[in-house]
């Protein structure tokens, strides 16, 4: 497996400090029912496998993921709006039933939406706050009008909810939304956190921590009196909110269990922009 492929995986590194590895699901959060509708689910083949991610619809035919849920995609990337998603069947032709395939899917299966993933041309599997370009977009094969599309910032829309060095941004709660699994301890036996994987579309909140030039760091703890939670495995690529707006998709995470620090890379800057304005209208 090489470093660009990272779903799925905790790789783990130093990052002022914190431990970071690509987040995946909603912890400490709720059933999102029908609520966030232009949020999806999205499966694809990379050379080691088939993975998950989530992602956000910003225009009929144009979703925004991590870079690190695109980049080395085979074939096409399919897509669920299902609050509830169901099992991708058939996998690809060539898949034996080990989750491996040299071709990825050419078509969607029943159910589903295909489109074409593109990764920021920037990013290279490096976890880290500045020179992160984590950004991706799938862009389908037909319109989806059944969900209205997400809206971007402007630039420097995150800029202005800080008291200008980064850390002003600690009063703010954002809004995330996402698939993947959450923990839960068992109810016998030893009480390590077992992962739960259930395909279902969640949300929670969680506070700002603090900017750097090209991710939103987010106070991430279900137990944390300010919000309710925050991101883990299945929920990269996933949105994260704020005033109306879909300010950053969500990256990597400090712990193995989820908690602590989420990071988010930056929708509203100009690195972001100019990739996105290839595919989608900005701001």
């Amino acid at each position: 497996m090489t470093k660009r492929v990272l779903l799925l995986l905790l790789l783990v590194m130093t990052v002022l400090a914190a431990m970071a590895a690509p987040a995946f699901a909603v912890v400490g959060g709720e059933l999102d029912g029908n609520q966030h509708p232009n949020v999806a689910m999205i499966v694809f083949y990379q050379p080691d496998g088939r993975f998950r991610c989530s992602a956000t619809l910003v225009s009929q035919t144009v979703l925004v993921t991590a870079a690190h849920c695109t980049e080395g995609v085979r074939g096409k990337t399919i897509v669920t709006f299902d609050s509830v998603a169901p099992t991708p069947t058939p996998r690809a032709a060539d898949d034996a039933g080990d989750g491996m395939s040299q071709t990825g899917y050419t078509a969607a299966p029943p159910g589903w939406l295909a489109g074409t993933p593109h990764a920021h041309p920037l990013w290279d599997g490096e976890l880290q706050l500045n020179d992160l370009h984590d950004v991706g977009v799938v862009v389908l094969d037909t319109s989806y009008t059944a969900a209205t599309p997400a809206h971007l910032p402007p630039l420097g829309y995150l800029n202005t909810l800080t008291n200008g060095n980064g850390h002003g941004i600690s009063h703010e709660e954002f809004l995330l939304v996402g698939y993947g699994v959450f923990f839960e301890h068992p109810a016998t036996g030893p009480q390590r956190p077992a992962s739960v994987s259930d395909r279902t579309r969640r949300f929670t909140t969680a506070p700002g921590q603090n900017l750097s030039s090209q991710v939103l760091k987010l106070q991430e703890n279900e137990n944390d009196s300010r919000a309710g939670g925050g991101t883990c495995f299945g929920d990269s690529g996933g949105a994260a909110f704020h005033g109306g707006y879909l300010v950053g998709d969500t990256s990597f995470g400090a712990s193995i269990f989820c908690n602590g620090m989420g990071g988010y890379y930056r929708l509203d800057i100009a690195d972001a922009r100019s990739f996105l304005d290839d595919y989608v209208t900005v701001p």
